[in-house]
């Protein structure tokens, strides 16, 4: 077998030979996140160490990137709470943030930060729909980030998220307890994977419920509204799909939307149509946003722990930093169903 070279090692990560030795020699002057992948990639190839690895790095401040789809900034009543979190957690640790809002037309060479390129920040932290091919330039760079709320999962990376899940099911079932047996997901459950989550809780509440209770419930999904990193979006079928639902001969009473967003467009569809909320039809969301207590009726919605998913994600980074032979973990925080006025009980006609 060839000996390992520190050439081969920089060839590998596509750095210079220089900054190789540094890393390997402990050099002060090579941040700690740029010297463990490099320590990381040397292990890996074979390289005999002159003297035994650090598995365990003391990091006490330097500076964390938050790297988001550009198009989150015209959502930031959500996105700043989450911002918020990491920055206060961060700052506990001596850490500044640098907030990087990404254009994603771009490919990932071009859009990404020169202090990410050239390691001048110690990791990242990356929320929401950023593309595949962003993740994986990422990963190439033996580079330490985590996931926050991300569109996919993958097992070598460490992510948070709220527990859609369990928020979703607690909604649709509040919903069936209310007495509605007619009831439709609104959103497109493929977009992202809290919508999907989302609608997996819609699916399994209904199915349990139905078989607790013994009544019959009729559920449906209507789509044509969705998230992606170009932000929410809306398609024709969305305003034909709620019309279907209201006038079919056993209409919906109740809607659970993947998100406040998706409630706010339904409620204006509805009014579009000459219905109430939640005379003619209920609502509940998911997120919980300012919106959500300010729009007549307000809005019963699911609470999503903005600012503790945020600071969660700091917690996340950091440990990855300075503990790299962690293995990932996915956390789920709870939610909270909040009740307002957009749900209307009915009674059933066995009561």
């Amino acid at each position: 077998m060839n000996k390992v070279t520190l050439q081969m090692i920089a060839d590998r990560l596509n750095v210079s030979k220089a900054l190789v030795s540094k890393a390997l020699s402990g050099d002060s002057a090579v941040n700690e996140g740029t010297k463990e992948t490099i320590w990381k990639t040397a292990e890996e190839m074979g390289y005999r160490f002159k003297k035994p690895r650090k598995f365990d790095i003391e990091v006490s401040s330097g500076m964390m990137a938050v790297i988001m789809p550009r198009a989150y900034l015209d959502d930031m009543e959500y996105w700043g709470n989450v911002i918020q979190g990491i920055e206060k957690e961060l700052l506990e640790h001596n850490f500044s943030m640098l907030l990087s809002s990404i254009d994603i037309s771009q490919p990932p060479k071009e859009g990404l930060l020169s202090t990410v390129e050239d390691h001048k920040v110690h990791g990242a932290i990356v929320m929401g729909h950023l593309p595949q091919n962003y993740i994986d330039a990422l990963k190439d760079k033996h580079f330490p980030f985590i996931m926050l709320d991300a569109n996919s999962h993958d097992p070598e990376l460490d992510h948070v998220l709220a527990n859609n899940y369990l928020g979703a099911y607690e909604a649709t079932t509040y919903l069936l307890e209310q007495g509605h047996r007619h009831v439709a997901f609104v959103g497109d459950p493929d977009t992202t994977w809290s919508f999907k989550e989302r609608y997996r809780g819609f699916r399994e509440a209904v199915t349990d419920y139905a078989k607790s209770c013994g009544d019959p419930v009729w559920a449906k999904q209507i789509g044509g509204i969705g998230v992606s990193g170009t932000g929410m979006y809306t398609h024709p079928e969305l305003d034909q799909g709620i019309e279907d639902s209201v006038k079919q001969a056993a209409p919906i009473t109740g809607m659970f939307c993947a998100n406040d967003l998706t409630a706010f467009e339904t409620i204006k569809r509805l009014g579009e149509l000459g219905l109430r909320c939640p005379d003619d039809v209920s609502i509940v969301g998911f997120d919980d946003t300012t919106l959500a207590k300010l729009l007549r009726p307000n809005l019963t919605t699911v609470k999503v722990p903005k600012a503790a998913i945020g600071a969660r994600a700091a917690e996340l980074i950091l440990r990855r930093i300075r503990h790299p032979q962690v293995t990932p973990g996915l956390v789920m925080l709870s939610t909270e169903l909040v009740e307002r006025e957009s749900v209307r009980r009915l009674e059933l006609a066995s009561e």
